[in-house]
């Protein structure tokens, strides 16, 4: 089922159904899936467009202070923070986007609650990587949080393990401050609260824009069909596990 999860979303992507048109178009000698596979790639391409479906994933959230979030049982993080840097035999993990990470780090230093989770985020073919959750663990140390208030998960494939992983180190009654990125929070507060958690979300690493129209709003940009390509993926994600849980 993982590996399923990973597949679906890259052919729902635009990357995948262009893919398709032109190996359609290969086959049937038709133009026509050519022509498809152009709209896609422009339409899915245009910044506007891609800047408006970040903002549809990421509503209702909006950026908080830590300090108008009230006190918790437990801090929560999930994973998706680190990237792993390989060259020959020399390994270092670096941050990807730091600020579910930081973000954490500033609640637990104000006292919001007296321990802080890091999920253990393992995926099953990169044998020789490290579980998230313990890199980010030892980090925090270095910054001054006493190990004591740290916990980390078993090792985890997806959000919805590790909202059962948390079941493990806490109550399922427990209250929780959800730290994961504003687009995630949908599906990862559902998830939680479907395990019995009393959840306050706290939205970070936003990746829709209020920028002004420009000329630039108008050319292609990667940047703008890596953000359809989340949409489908995180919508998928929701369909899923509305459907199934």
């Amino acid at each position: 089922m993982f590996y399923l999860h990973k597949i679906l979303p890259f052919f729902l992507s635009p990357l995948g159904i262009i893919l398709i048109f032109l190996i359609a178009s290969f086959f049937f000698k038709k133009r026509f899936f050519v022509f498809l596979a152009f709209i896609v790639l422009i339409v899915s391409s245009n910044p506007i467009v891609g800047n408006y479906l970040m903002k549809k994933l990421e509503h209702p959230y909006k950026p908080i202070s830590s300090y108008s979030i009230s006190k918790a049982d437990a801090i929560v993080v999930l994973s998706g923070v680190l990237k792993k840097i390989e060259i020959k035999n020399n390994i270092k993990y670096e941050f990807g986007e730091a600020n579910r990470f930081l973000s954490s780090i500033d609640l637990i230093n104000q006292n919001k609650s007296n321990k802080l989770i890091f999920t253990a985020a393992k995926i099953p073919w990169l044998k020789n990587r490290k579980p998230e959750g313990n890199i980010l663990k030892n980090k925090a140390i270095s910054l001054g949080v006493p190990s004591e208030k740290i916990l980390v998960t078993e090792n985890v494939t997806n959000t919805y393990e590790e909202s059962i992983a948390v079941t493990k180190l806490i109550p399922k009654n427990s209250s929780i401050i959800l730290v994961t990125s504003a687009f995630h929070m949908d599906r990862s507060k559902y998830l939680f609260e479907k395990n019995g958690f009393d959840v306050t979300p706290f939205p970070v690493d936003f990746r829709s824009s209020a920028t002004d129209m420009s000329i630039f709003s108008f050319l292609p940009s990667l940047g703008a069909m890596k953000k359809v390509s989340r949409f489908i993926k995180e919508n998928i994600g929701r369909l899923y596990y509305r459907m199934f849980l």
